[in-house]
C-alpha cells in the first residue's frame, strides 16, 4: 500500500511507526487490503487510482464522504466509496440520490436563463429531492432513471418554447397542445414540471393532460410458453440459481426487476416446515421446488465485486460493488439471455393473480400500490372478495418463525 504514502514530512501529520503514511489512512489501507493481492495490485497500476489515493495521502484528516466529492465523479471515487461503506469505514451513502443530485446541479448549471433555473431548481426540490431525502428506503436505480427522464422532458419543454420566442409566463394551451403532438411518452414528462408551474404562478392557466393509459397490458398470447420458461428454470439445475430464482419471480409473482434486487435475507423465512417469502405487507408461503431454491439461494450467494470484496452483507443478490445489490439492468439482461420476457411475464403474472384475487390481497401479497391492484384486477376482470377465503392459506401463520441467516 506504498500507494498511500506521501510525500509530504510534514511533522503535523501523525504517521505510524516505522511506515511513511498517516494515520488517518490506514482504515483505507486495511479495506482496500481485503483484496486479493492481483486485484488490488491490477488496481494500482492504473493511473486515475493512484492519482485519486496520491491526493488523500496529500491531504489532512481521515477520509470521508465529503472529501471524496471533492476528488470529482470518477469510478475510481466511487468504486473506493463504496469499498468503505461496505467495509464500514464510512457510514452508508444513498448513492442514487447522490448522484441525482449531482446530475441536477450540472443540468441546472447548463440553463441560461434566471428565471427558467429557478422554476426548474424549485420543482426538482419540492418535488423530488425533499421527499427522496425522507424516505425509508434508498432511491432506485429505475426511480433515478425516471426522475433524470421528467427532468430532461422539462429542459426540453423550455428550449422548444425558446425557439419559439415564447417563455413560461407567455407559454399558452395552444402552445402546451403543439408540444404534446410530438407523440410518444417524452412530452407528458413534462406534466409534473407544468403542473407545479401553474400552481406556483410561472405559468398561467395551461394544462398538460397525462399521457393516455394503455388499453391493456401485453401478456403471453401461448400460455404454454410462460410454463414451459417455468418448468426449465425450476427444474434446470444448469442455471445460476439467481438467475433462476429472479425469472421465477418474475413469471409467477409478477415482480418487477427493481424490486427483486432489492430482497434481503430477512424477507425469507422458515415457519412451520414452510418456507415464507415477503414481497408485500405479509410473506406468501412458497411451493416447492421455489422454496428449495430460495434457500439454496441465501446459503451460496457472493458478490462480484473484487476490489474490496466483502459478504458481511443481507442483499440476495449481491452486485458488482462491495456490500450493494446487483443492478436491476444487470438482472434484466440475464433474465433476457435466458429468453425470459420481463415485462410481458410479469404482466401475465399479475393478470392471472389479479383474476383469482381481491385487490386488496393482491396489494398485501405482491407489493402493488392499492391503485395498481386495483386497475390490474379491473383489467382481469376479477372475481372479486369470492377469493377471499380461500387466499387465507397464502399468509404466513401467526408465529413468526426462524429467520434464515445469510452466514
Amino acid at each position: 500500500m506504498s500507494r498511500l504514502r506521501s510525500s509530504d514530512n510534514s511533522s503535523s501529520r501523525a504517521r505510524r511507526p516505522g511506515w511513511n503514511i498517516r494515520f488517518d489512512l490506514e482504515p483505507v489501507r486495511r479495506a482496500l487490503a481485503t483484496s486479493s493481492a492481483v486485484t488490488l495490485l491490477n488496481w494500482l497500476a492504473r493511473k486515475r487510482p493512484v492519482t485519486m489515493l496520491r491526493r488523500l495521502a496529500d491531504g489532512d484528516g481521515p477520509v470521508t464522504h465529503e472529501v471524496l466529492d471533492q476528488l470529482g465523479r470518477s469510478g475510481p471515487v466511487r468504486h473506493l466509496r463504496q469499498v468503505l461503506i461496505a467495509h464500514k469505514v464510512l457510514p452508508d451513502r444513498d448513492r442514487n440520490l447522490d448522484y441525482l443530485e449531482r446530475w441536477f446541479d450540472v443540468k441546472l448549471s447548463e440553463i441560461g436563463d434566471v428565471d427558467e433555473r429557478r422554476a426548474l431548481r424549485g420543482f426538482l426540490t419540492w418535488t423530488h429531492i425533499r421527499r427522496l431525502r425522507v424516505a425509508d428506503s434508498p432511491v432506485s436505480p429505475y426511480s433515478a432513471a425516471s426522475i433524470r427522464n421528467e427532468v430532461t422532458s422539462a429542459i426540453k419543454l423550455l428550449d422548444w418554447l425558446r425557439a419559439r420566442r415564447r417563455d413560461l409566463h407567455t407559454c399558452t394551451q395552444a402552445d402546451v397542445d403543439e408540444w404534446c403532438l410530438q407523440g410518444g411518452s417524452m412530452p407528458h414528462r413534462a406534466r409534473g414540471f407544468v403542473v407545479w408551474c401553474v400552481e406556483r404562478g410561472y405559468m398561467n392557466g395551461v394544462v398538460l393532460a397525462p399521457r393516455p393509459a394503455a388499453g391493456s397490458r401485453v401478456v403471453f398470447d401461448d400460455q404454454d410458453m410462460r410454463w414451459r420458461i417455468v418448468r426449465r428454470l425450476l427444474h434446470d439445475d444448469t442455471l445460476a440459481t439467481a438467475d433462476r430464482v429472479a425469472g421465477l419471480l418474475v413469471l409467477l409473482y409478477g415482480q418487477m426487476v427493481s424490486r427483486i434486487v432489492q430482497l434481503t435475507v430477512d424477507d425469507i423465512s422458515e415457519s412451520e416446515g414452510h418456507v415464507m417469502l415477503r414481497l408485500g405487507k405479509y410473506p406468501v408461503i412458497v411451493p416447492r421446488p421455489l422454496d428449495q431454491l430460495l434457500l439454496e439461494l441465501v446459503d451460496t450467494r457472493k458478490g462480484k465485486a473484487s476490489l474490496g470484496h466483502t459478504d458481511e452483507h443481507r442483499w440476495l443478490f449481491p452486485g458488482g460493488l462491495p456490500g450493494a445489490a446487483l443492478h436491476p439492468l444487470a438482472v434484466s439482461a440475464r433474465l433476457a439471455k435466458l429468453g425470459v420476457p420481463g415485462r410481458i411475464g410479469r404482466n401475465t403474472a399479475l393478470m392471472e393473480n389479479a383474476a383469482t384475487m381481491p385487490a386488496a390481497v393482491l396489494s398485501d401479497l405482491l407489493g402493488l400500490s392499492v391503485s395498481g391492484a386495483v386497475q390490474w384486477t379491473i383489467r382481469a376482470g376479477g372475481r372479486g372478495n369470492t377469493y377471499a377465503a380461500d387466499v387465507a392459506c397464502c399468509y404466513a401463520p401467526d408465529s413468526p418463525g426462524r429467520k434464515t441467516n445469510g452466514d
